[in-house]
């Protein structure tokens, strides 16, 4: 039998397939013995007579290979699931924070006031090259594993808001643009790095409105006040600045306030300002 999923039929279409190859051969048997009792040879009639009676069977032999075979469904079905589930967890995390600028799939970019997904790809192997490979894997180990223990406990209940919305991966985005912040301390060079680097790993656009979109100057202020608002809104108040200090450090926060001062001066960003690095 040819091996379906070196063919790229996937685990579900392959289970499926190898249940129909079941069934036909179960069919072929049918016709045979029916063709020895006629003689060798059988004509439509007899043929589709056959077919028939095969299709209405209801005993337990056939009732069990039907619950059998779907059950083996459900769990390719569980298991595909599961496996989407784990996949770039780390990648979705660090996104999340500039979600609401991107448009829903397949519309486009609302200019001046959102990011075309295009931004997706560059940005990630902007990330990427920041974090270097063995914080990146640190990182990538950690999502995975907070993954795993949520959806042992969600089952199939298991749904990326649980995700998104437990405290644990807060604190890894944090972690990721704390360390992130400190290449940013010649805000101009790296923002004409970081937009570079998006630019050049942006696929064509499909329609005439993506590919006359861009991510310049502006864009970049879009998507850095956006990334880093978490951490500007825990900075806002005396306690979360001390919950700042007391996880990263004096001059880690240091150099966020500066980012900060930065971004609003070169764009007018927007955002909470903050009001001192002393509680």
């Amino acid at each position: 039998m040819v091996d379906d999923e070196s063919q790229g039929l996937g685990p579900g279409p392959s289970r499926l397939r190898s249940l129909s190859e079941i069934l036909l051969d179960r069919v072929a048997d049918l016709l045979e013995g029916e063709s020895r009792r006629h003689g060798g040879s059988l004509d439509t009639r007899q043929m589709r007579a056959v077919v028939d009676g095969f299709k209405c069977r209801v005993d337990d032999d056939s009732i069990d290979f039907y619950r059998t075979g779907w059950n083996e469904c459900l769990a390719v079905i569980d298991e595909v699931r599961r496996e989407s589930g784990r996949r770039m967890p780390f990648e979705r995390l660090v996104i999340r924070p500039v979600a609401h600028l991107l448009p829903a799939p397949n519309q486009p970019a609302v200019a001046g006031r959102g990011l075309s997904r295009r931004i997706v790809p560059g940005f990630l192997l902007a990330i990427h090259q920041m974090l270097g490979p063995v914080l990146l894997e640190q990182y990538q180990t950690r999502c995975r594993e907070l993954v795993r223990i949520i959806q042992t406990a969600r089952g199939n209940d298991f749904d990326w808001e649980d995700v998104y919305t437990d405290p644990t991966s807060q604190v890894i985005v944090n972690d990721v643009l704390v360390h992130v912040s400190k290449h940013f301390t010649d805000l101009p060079r790296r923002r004409d790095w970081l937009i570079d680097i998006i630019r050049s790993e942006m696929p064509l656009g499909d329609d005439e409105a993506e590919r006359g979109w861009t991510f310049g100057a502006a864009e970049f202020r879009l998507l850095m006040g956006a990334l880093f608002r978490p951490l500007r809104d825990e900075m806002a108040s005396p306690e979360g600045r001390q919950r700042m200090r007391d996880r990263y450090g004096t001059i880690a926060c240091e150099v966020l306030a500066d980012l900060f001062d930065d971004l609003d001066r070169t764009g007018n960003v927007t955002l909470v300002k903050r009001s001192g690095t002393g509680p």
